[in-house]
């Protein structure tokens, strides 16, 4: 099959990927991934910084919130994989109206599943383009409103078409140094994405070198985007349009039209394709087989291909799910038809991603290459003020500076009880450290106030510990590193000490020759969730374990919740767990009268389960 042909290929490139790296043992991760580019193009493979290995065939994932209206999850070839040597496709895929990024992605079904998982597998045509082998990276970035609408974004917002210019090119900077061009996609109303960008442009940048419209080109206008499509389209062989629409005016819902005779996609291209007629510099031939028209341009530039609907059926996603997608990428490529047919059987079928749950990672931004280093940022910070601090802090890691090592998650899996006494097993994701700014070369732990530490949970889709998820942390730790109390005085609040302390714990951990992205535990006190958020401004701290896994500090909440010392630390665990295969919410769990028993060591469920996070009375 060949899905077990591209399993041993990707065995077999990550063997060859090992063994490279172990003749290259004095090299970090990270210097493979910024300081060599010349070695990493004899690689056969690729890690790309501040990316984490997903555990549906070991794609390389990022997802992360670009701003409050804009979620994105890209999905990159393994590592095993990636050849820095080819030139890399960033497919730009904005959402239909209504869609998730798990839905377009898509799973394998099971019973009672949502209808929405099975009517794209965007993920599943990814992998059986990539098995191809089409001489590119092939990595698709997932759009989401948080309107689920890309119209209503674009409404909302009047600077939103020029943000999404900034979206496309902060991508591109991404894989800068990997030769990117981007691919604008979209199904449905994405479509209204890519006509934003287009908006935001006076003429189409050469880095574009695909536009698609699957289904979504609903608000095309001759005036407002004919010229600049025509000219983008003559002035590089390269350039590629596909449309793939079908005659909506003639489908019926519940016997009704629901599409006006000038309001749907089989209108609107077939304005598009008239338009493109008077005004490029190419010839066109038109075909007709099974109700399908294709229509062409002679120099081999464009393609639309128009469903008509005898049967008046609804063809609108069924022109994705069956290898639109697919289509929509190797058209006017040599693998163009190969393995798939448009419209046919499915070809991705040995692709689909299994429908095993795992908790989503979590939702760190990429790192900006020119982000301060974490001595960069102690210079920087040394002489604010408590409430200045607190705001550079959030500022800088919000943004993805921290090291891309500290983002690689650890899955913990444990058995526990819950509070009837039933066993379940439970699987979280936890960062391998304290937050920290700065790059894997050169960092800083940082202490913060629980207010800015809750903000950057809720940011990444995280939550702060228990008592028993330290306890649980520690015990499965890789490094326990021995606890190293400074003197306690005045100076325990103070920058400088911050500092002093993180180099100390660095000599002790650099000691235990592990990587940086080992989980590692008993350098400093959590932040902890517990019962007693009730009591008002404070902030509860807890752990700083003994080798024996004693804790030195039991639950405290001695200080307010404007008080932070060179002891406390932030660490983050995954929103969702899974509980006996099903996924959760910390926050659900920990407030279910039953089950609160199996991250809580506490009597009662938790009332509240996050700080306030609005700035509370500072301690300088």
């Amino acid at each position: 099959m060949r899905h077990r042909d591209y399993m041993l290929k990707h065995m077999l490139h990550l063997i060859i990927l090992i063994a490279t790296l172990a003749t290259c043992s004095c090299k970090t991760t990270h210097d493979l991934s910024s300081s060599n580019e010349a070695n990493n193009h004899e690689l056969s493979g690729y890690k790309l910084p501040g990316f984490v290995s997903s555990p549906y065939f070991s794609e390389q994932i990022i997802s992360y919130n670009y701003d409050p209206d804009v979620k994105i999850e890209i999905n990159a070839p393994s590592a095993a994989e990636f050849d820095p040597a080819l030139p890399t496709a960033l497919v730009l895929y904005a959402l239909p109206n209504g869609n998730s990024i798990d839905w377009t992605i898509g799973r394998q079904k099971t019973e009672n599943d949502d209808w929405h998982y099975q009517i794209q597998h965007i993920g599943a045509q990814t992998r059986f383009i990539r098995s191809m082998q089409p001489g590119f990276n092939l990595v698709t970035v997932y759009l989401e409103t948080k309107q689920q609408s890309w119209g209503d974004c674009i409404k909302s917002d009047n600077d939103r078409c020029n943000k999404i210019k900034e979206i496309t090119e902060s991508l591109m900077d991404i894989f800068e140094g990997l030769n990117p061009y981007v691919i604008l996609s979209g199904h449905s109303g994405g479509g209204n994405f890519v006509f934003g960008f287009i908006d935001s442009v006076d003429s189409i940048p050469a880095y574009v070198k695909r536009i698609v419209f699957l289904d979504s080109n609903y608000n095309w206008d001759n005036t407002r985007y004919g010229r600049k499509l025509a000219d983008w389209l003559d002035s590089s062989s390269e350039n590629k349009l596909v449309v793939a629409c079908y005659d909506d005016y003639n489908a019926l819902l519940d016997g009704k039209h629901f599409v006006s005779k000038t309001g749907g996609t089989f209108y609107r291209s077939n304005m598009m394709l008239e338009y493109l007629k008077g005004n490029m510099q190419t010839a066109w031939s038109e075909s007709e087989h099974e109700n399908l028209i294709r229509c062409e341009s002679a120099n081999g530039s464009v393609q639309f291909l128009m469903r008509k609907n005898p049967e008046q059926r609804i063809w609108h996603t069924v022109l994705v799910e069956k290898n639109g997608f697919i289509h929509s990428i190797l058209f006017g490529s040599p693998f163009e038809n190969k393995g798939y047919k448009f419209m046919g059987d499915n070809a991705y079928n040995d692709f689909i991603q299994p429908a095993m749950s795992h908790p989503h990672i979590m939702r760190i931004p990429p790192r900006h290459k020119d982000a301060l280093t974490g001595s960069e940022f102690i210079e920087k910070v040394k002489n604010m003020s408590l409430a200045e601090r607190e705001t550079a802090i959030y500022e800088e890691i919000a943004n993805g500076n921290i090291p891309d090592s500290f983002r690689i998650a650890t899955t913990i899996k444990t058995t526990e009880k819950d509070a009837a006494g039933n066993s379940h097993t439970v699987e979280f994701l936890v960062l391998p450290d304290f937050l920290a700014i700065g790059s894997d070369d050169d960092f800083v732990r940082v202490p913060m106030l629980p207010s800015t530490a809750q903000r950057i949970a809720n940011l990444f889709n995280a939550t702060l510990p228990t008592r028993k998820l330290s306890d649980l942390i520690y015990r499965h730790s890789v490094v326990k590193l021995v606890p190293m109390p400074m003197t306690p005085d005045s100076t325990m609040t103070t920058v400088p000490i911050f500092y002093e302390h993180h180099r100390n714990i660095e000599k002790e951990r650099l000691a235990e020759e592990q990587p940086l992205s080992a989980l590692i535990a008993g350098h400093k006190k959590d932040i902890v969730i517990t019962n007693r958020l009730t009591e008002p401004g404070r902030v509860f701290i807890y752990g700083w374990h003994y080798p024996d896994g004693r804790p030195i500090q039991p639950l405290s909440g001695v200080h307010g919740a404007g008080y932070v010392d060179y002891s406390h630390g932030v660490r983050l665990i995954g929103r969702e767990i899974v509980v006996d295969g099903k996924i959760h919410d910390v926050q659900d769990v920990l407030q279910d009268a039953n089950l609160y028993k199996l991250l809580s060591d506490e009597p009662a469920p938790m009332p509240i389960t996050e700080y306030d996070t609005t700035l509370p009375p500072l301690v300088e």
